[in-house]
């Protein structure tokens, strides 16, 4: 028996501690351990809600209710791949009514697209700005025999921009007749002006045939310098032979008043402005001016002013001007060309709907 008092072993009947000499509790009474020690706190029993406590006797196992075991469901066999009979049932009504919507909305695009395609695939008309309205008219009101002056300043560089203006205008003056004589402040400028020729000839060869042939005064190189010789005698400024340019009508003595229309296109800024500064000034002929669409704005002041009489600028301005001669160009071309890269990118959009759409379930 242990000693509830100093925890020590007594033999079993002792009435009093052998070691601490405390009493012993009696031998039918369990041991109370730990009860002189002060601060504890009683041991409480711990309740918990909702549950019962367990009886203390138990009910045999036979008197226990008897469970019936849940039925375990067979597994559904896997479909083979490949096999029509999927898991889920595709939803076949809601398929074939938007089947039916997209191949309405494709139907009815393609008809639209079919009808521009019979209209000869023309682009939406143009809006046609002022300028290109006064300079269809300072040309169209020329007579046969007038002398118009066309300066080819741009280069190879951009000539696939600036030739969109030069040829529907290099086309009117073909139509109307008139003397044109061609010069340049760019090495490359008479080369430029017979692409726009040969462009123009093969668009519209009647025009090219009956129109007289230009005459050549050249590359004049010298700027500024060069154009004030110009505006003082275009053949003493040439340096080709002055029996070409006084076989066409001109003479030394033949100041920039001897023509009646003054044309220039170019892609830089300066050189319209030395061509205001130093022929525009000297002239009383009209100056057209077609730039590029980069040099265009900061042309505007000067067109404000009236120094340049007319400002053409850019594809816009080129296309409009076609569709007011009625004669088809590279603007024309390449409105048509946009059309059908459109129509070609809705069609594949349309085909790419419609494909996803058909493509069954898996």
């Amino acid at each position: 028996m242990l000693c509830p008092h100093c925890g020590k072993e007594n033999p079993d009947g002792a009435e009093v501690c052998q070691h601490c000499g405390e009493p012993l509790p009696p031998a039918g009474q369990p041991p109370r351990l730990l009860s002189q020690i002060q601060g504890l706190i009683p041991a409480e029993p711990v309740i918990t809600l909702g549950e019962r406590r367990a009886p203390d006797h138990p009910a045999p196992l036979h008197q226990l209710p008897t469970i019936p075991p849940a039925p375990v469901l067979a597994a559904r066999p896997e479909p083979d791949v490949g096999s029509e009979d999927g898991g889920v049932a595709p939803r076949a009504p809601e398929r074939e009514r938007n089947v039916a919507l997209w191949t309405l909305a494709g139907a009815s695009l393609l008809l639209i697209l079919l009808g521009s395609i019979w209209n000869g695939l023309a682009p939406l008309p143009a809006p046609v700005r002022p300028s290109v309205k006064n300079a269809y008219a300072f040309i169209e009101i020329l007579p046969i025999d007038a002398n118009v002056l066309v300066a080819w300043d741009y280069d190879p560089a951009t000539q696939g921009e600036m030739q969109l203006l030069a040829q529907p205008i290099l086309h009117h003056l073909q139509r109307k007749q008139v003397n044109m004589v061609f010069m340049s402040l760019r090495p490359f400028g008479p080369e430029v002006a017979a692409d726009a020729q040969a462009l123009t000839a093969s668009l519209a060869p009647g025009a090219a045939l009956v129109a007289p042939s230009p005459t050549q005064l050249g590359y004049i190189p010298g700027e500024s310098i060069a154009l004030r010789a110009l505006a003082l005698s275009p053949v003493i400024a040439s340096n080709r032979p002055r029996l070409s340019a006084q076989e066409a009508g001109m003479r030394p003595t033949q100041n920039i008043d001897a023509f009646d229309l003054l044309i220039q296109i170019t892609a830089e800024m300066n050189s319209s402005r030395e061509w205001v500064e130093q022929v525009a000034s000297r002239s009383n002929a009209p100056l057209i001016v077609a730039a590029s669409g980069g040099a265009a704005p900061l042309l505007r002041p000067y067109e404000q002013t009236g120094q340049i009489r007319v400002l053409l600028a850019g594809y816009p301005d080129a296309l409009a001007y076609e569709q007011l001669l009625g004669q088809a160009g590279p603007a024309t071309q390449q409105a048509t060309s946009q059309a059908l890269l459109t129509i070609f990118f809705l069609g594949v959009v349309l085909f790419a709907a419609l494909r996803s759409l058909l493509r069954p379930d898996h």
